[in-house]
Order: C-alpha cells, then structure tokens, then sequence
C-alpha cells in the first residue's frame, strides 16, 4: 500500500539578479527552505509564473503557465503575505539556534536581518560547501540596486550563499526600517 504525501501549491517570490519572479510553488511535505536546499533538484519548478524587471518590478512583462528558475541563479527566495496554510498540513522542523544580525551584499542586491546558526557565528564556515544552499534570514530587509525606491521587507527569506559577495555580523543594533 503506497501513502501519497499531501502536496500544497504556495506562491512564492524569487530575485534573480535583474528580475522578479512569481509563481506557484508545489511543495510535499517539506518547507521552502527543505525545497532549496533539496540537492536532487537543480531547478525550482513554477506554475503560473510572472515575471517582472527589479527596476520595475510592478510591471509584468510576462506570464506562463509553467517556467523554471536554476536554483544556482536564484539569489533570494521568500513566501509573500498570503492566506496561511493550516499547521496540520504544513511540516515543521526546529532546532534551538543563536541568532545573528547580518548584512549581506549581493549582485545588485544588499540584505539586512537576522541569520540563525546552531552555535557562535563563524564568518569563514558559512561559505564552507555553499554550492546550492541557501541561507534563512529572518527580519529581512532587501534593498535593490535597480530601484532605490522599492524595498522587501518580509518576515523570512531564503538567500543563496553561493551568490553572497560579502557578509559581516552587525554589532550595533538594525535600524527601523
């Protein structure tokens, strides 16, 4: 007998170094950082997709049914507000973790939050075997190059730490946004 694993469709947000893409993401039992850091999938498979220039990122230039994003090119990853999926069909892990405030620089991106490690924060291990992973940052701030004016700011967001160009522990409290 075979048990089927509850699948839920979730609109999730992607930015790419130029671009900003929408679209509904199917996950199996796991979260959105499970999904990312899955090394048996290369790419992150949407339905429904739209895609929209950081400059501009209001303005949609396309939409498709289905599209796919290389994880290795996708910089930031989040789940934008939207109806909350009920906790008995969501799965859950938790570790106890020491929370960090981080600025982090990116291609034609800088990031502010909070980056959760098990132990004391080691700024050289973080980038110890990045290839395809991604980094959670909580409180996030993410200010874009092509459009000063257009700010993220979201609960949780999901980076690629291969494409982190700089990181460094805040010591002074993050300011308000």
């Amino acid at each position: 007998m075979s048990t089927v694993e509850p699948a839920i469709t979730y609109r999730v947000v992607i930015l790419t170094s130029h671009h900003y893409v929408s679209g509904d993401l199917l996950y199996k039992n796991q979260r959105l950082s499970d999904y990312l850091n899955d090394r048996r999938e290369s790419v992150i498979s949407l339905r429904n997709a739209e895609v929209a220039r950081l400059s501009d990122p209001g303005k949609i230039l396309q939409r498709h049914p289905a599209a796919v994003v290389p994880k290795n090119l996708a910089q930031i990853a989040f789940e934008p507000p939207q109806k909350a999926i009920p906790l008995a069909h969501r799965f859950y892990g938790y570790a106890k973790k020491q929370e960090h405030p981080v600025f982090l620089l990116m291609n034609e991106m800088e990031v502010r939050g909070i980056l959760h490690t098990p132990a004391d924060l080691d700024l050289r291990r973080i980038f110890v075997d990045v290839a395809g992973s991604f980094l959670p940052i909580t409180k996030a701030v993410v200010s874009l190059f092509a459009n000063e004016k257009y700010v993220i700011q979201q609960d949780a967001v999901m980076v690629n730490a291969g494409l982190v160009r700089y990181l460094a522990k805040i010591e002074t409290p993050l300011p308000k946004p």
